[in-house]
């Protein structure tokens, strides 16, 4: 609001040094009577103006009338003019018109300054309207700056949370989708382990060596005292296995398999055979044990015959089958009876077997008993994994008076059932690897 007085008085001032009509004593009258303007900044260049040297003493400068007080000032000015009046009335034409042709100079020269000062004075009003005209604009531009900063935090805020939540929704989608994944892949897994399971219950009809099984068997009578007796081989399995002469050894190849074959005297001359088999595998126990039924060595040979009937208790097996040992002139004739008993942390299989001798055998029998047992590794005690089979099968060569047999066929009857009972137990856990093997990798 001052700025813009300020600029009404000045230009309010310039116009009255515009009018030539104004003498010069008489601006400097309103000069002085103006106290107002010479309160003001640019008074002091109005003055300064007026500072024209006198012709001949007729005037007096501006700079003697300021540095006197301003009622001196007012007097210097009235006796100026008053001698020039006397002057321009008792002088000469002549002198007249030197002095007026002189104060016209005067003028000339004082309005040409006046105009130049009202330039620059036009010239400061321009330059500081705009210099005004920027400030506000300034201001204004800040406050607009301020209002959007604010705006630009809340868009930027607004942005983050979005992108947020957009992040959370697909985590959770993800979460899902693996969720799903695992629910088909174990769908798929059990379906798969039904399909298997059904096509090894079927029989396959490109087998014909495999017969039809037999309701009632001749060798009823031995099958039935095998039956009776298996109860009582199965107490005595963990005597077996602890007084077993290779038990220390296995224990210290826990990891290694194998079979041994020791003889052992009972009675003077009659002697029995051993067969011990220890065998680890890197499937896990609960795999094993729903394998372990149909890696039955004896139930998949050719030519086998499975005997069922009422009288069969469950979880028992009867086998009668017919055996080519390579490299012996006789055959063998078995009838095995096996029985599965499960318990908390293992499985126990123990088995009767009557070998018949039958071409360079004939007359020759053997009574054999078998114990199995499959369980947890010990391995698995120490965060590993995987399943231990151990077994011991024993044999007792029977020759009856009437056989007419040597010493050489005897001992070569005894080591095709060796052998015999070696190749099934190899055979059985070659089949129980690969049935293991198929599962893990979901071929039927």
């Amino acid at each position: 609001m001052t700025d813009s007085l300020y600029l009404d008085e000045v230009a309010g001032f310039l116009r009255s040094l515009d009018d030539p009509t104004i003498p010069g004593h008489e601006l400097l009258l309103s000069l002085d009577k103006e106290e107002s303007l010479l309160s003001l900044q640019g008074t002091e260049i109005a003055l300064q103006m007026l500072d024209v040297t006198p012709v001949d003493d007729l005037f007096i400068t501006v700079e003697d009338s300021v540095d006197g007080n301003r009622d001196h000032h007012t007097d210097s000015d009235c006796t100026s003019a008053e001698s020039e009046s006397v002057a321009s009335t008792s002088s000469p034409p002549v002198v007249v018109e030197s002095i007026r042709s002189r104060d016209a100079i005067r003028r000339s020269t004082y309005r040409q300054k006046q105009k130049a000062e009202k330039d620059e004075l036009y010239r400061q009003v321009e330059e500081l309207s705009s210099q005004l005209s920027m400030l506000q604009k300034n201001k204004e531009d800040a406050e607009v700056s301020r209002g959007t900063g604010l705006a630009q935090t809340a868009l930027w805020k607004a942005l983050a949370t979005r992108h947020m939540q957009g992040r959370l929704i697909a985590e959770e989608q993800r979460r899902r989708l693996c969720e799903a994944v695992e629910r088909r892949s174990a769908l798929i897994r059990d379906l798969g382990v039904i399909i298997r399971k059904r096509i090894s219950e079927e029989q396959p009809e490109e087998e014909p060596a495999a017969k039809k099984p037999r309701t009632e068997s001749p060798d009823m009578a031995l099958y039935q005292a095998y039956i009776s007796e298996l109860d009582e081989v199965y107490a005595r399995t963990d005597g077996i296995f602890r007084d077993m002469p290779v038990q220390k050894e296995a224990e210290e190849c826990d990891e290694s398999q194998g079979h041994y074959n020791v003889q052992r005297e009972v009675v003077k001359d009659s002697r029995y055979h051993e067969l011990v088999g220890k065998s680890t595998t890197p499937f896990a126990y609960d795999r094993v044990q729903v394998y372990i039924d149909r890696a039955c060595c004896m139930e998949n040979r050719m030519g086998r015959e499975l005997i069922e009937g009422a009288w069969v208790p469950e979880n028992t097996t009867i086998v009668k089958a017919r055996v080519n040992p390579a490299g012996f002139a006789g055959s063998l004739v078995q009838h095995t009876v096996r029985r599965k008993y499960a318990e908390a942390d293992r499985i126990v299989v123990v088995s009767r077997k009557f070998t018949e001798g039958d071409g360079a055998f004939s007359g020759m029998q053997s009574d054999e008993t078998g114990w199995s047992i499959v369980r947890p590794s010990p391995s698995c005690v120490k965060g590993g994994a995987g399943t231990l089979l151990e077994s011991v099968t024993r044999f007792v060569p029977i020759n009856f008076s009437s056989a007419s047999s040597s010493g050489v066929t005897v001992k070569q009857f005894a080591a095709a059932i060796i052998k015999v009972g070696e190749e099934e137990c190899r055979s059985c856990i070659q089949q129980l690897g690969l049935m293991l093997l198929n599962d893990e990798l979901g071929v039927c």
